[in-house]
């Protein structure tokens, strides 16, 4: 059984992330179908690139030696979020996975980040249970928490029938990813500094798991939405 308040966090988070992965998987494999007869195989490799990167993610959090080794290698974290945000980015150069990313509803597209109050959540008690600075702890998980709430608010406000209308969601897109490149600024600045002087682990599940893929999936809806409209004002 967990030991202590911090192990019973870190445990949380775990699940937490695993099933932020299954839920994506979930995402993916339902835009997987607009590819046509592939869809089943996109739908499986997309799986087991999930399983492998959410595995080393978490044994990186999880396994003392690893987790010193990569953090004892000065901007080795950084790089790897940077590097995994860049290789999802990359994907919109395909023009399948701009197919299968349009065809998804964008009410399913943003329901996936109801994950981020979730995460934020979780901030907000490691930061009570002593896990996290109040500088890094508080801003970042309200953030997360607002965030969601915004996309709560926009999808209640929608015109039933019809789409979800464009001006909100790039409102709130850019609200999330401003939000998340200022919690990086954070981590580096406030988090790493204060966990490095009491010798705590850094948990790569959420810095080089959840936030890349949530930066990128931001990026990827800002494209969705310019070709939108790009469509609209042509015809």
């Amino acid at each position: 059984m967990f030991e202590s308040a911090a192990q019973l966090m870190v445990g949380v988070i775990i699940v937490s992330v695993a099933f932020f992965a299954l839920d994506l998987w979930r995402l993916a494999a339902e835009a997987a179908r607009a590819i046509g007869e592939r869809h089943r195989r996109v739908a499986v490799g997309a799986g087991l690139v999930l399983c492998a990167w959410l595995g080393f993610a978490l044994l990186a959090t999880t396994v003392g030696p690893l987790n010193d080794a990569i953090s004892s290698v000065p901007g080795l974290p950084q790089i790897l979020s940077l590097a995994a945000i860049l290789a999802l980015l990359s994907l919109g150069f395909a023009p399948a996975f701009r197919r299968a990313f349009d065809s998804v509803p964008m009410e399913s597209v943003m329901t996936l980040f109801y994950w981020r109050a979730v995460f934020g959540a979780l901030l907000l008690a490691a930061y009570g249970a002593g896990r996290l600075p109040a500088g890094f702890g508080i801003p970042a998980g309200l953030g997360d928490m607002a965030v969601t709430m915004l996309a709560i608010l926009i999808l209640a406000l929608k015109p039933t029938p019809g789409e979800v209308p464009r001006a909100p969601v790039w409102l709130w897109n850019a609200a999330g990813l401003i939000d998340l490149i200022s919690v990086g600024f954070l981590a580096v600045t406030v988090l790493r500094p204060w966990a490095a002087a009491r010798g705590l682990p850094t948990n790569f599940a959420m810095l080089n798991f959840v936030v890349p893929l949530f930066i990128a999936i931001h990026i990827h809806i800002f494209g969705r939405l310019w070709r939108a409209g790009r469509a609209k004002s042509i015809r």
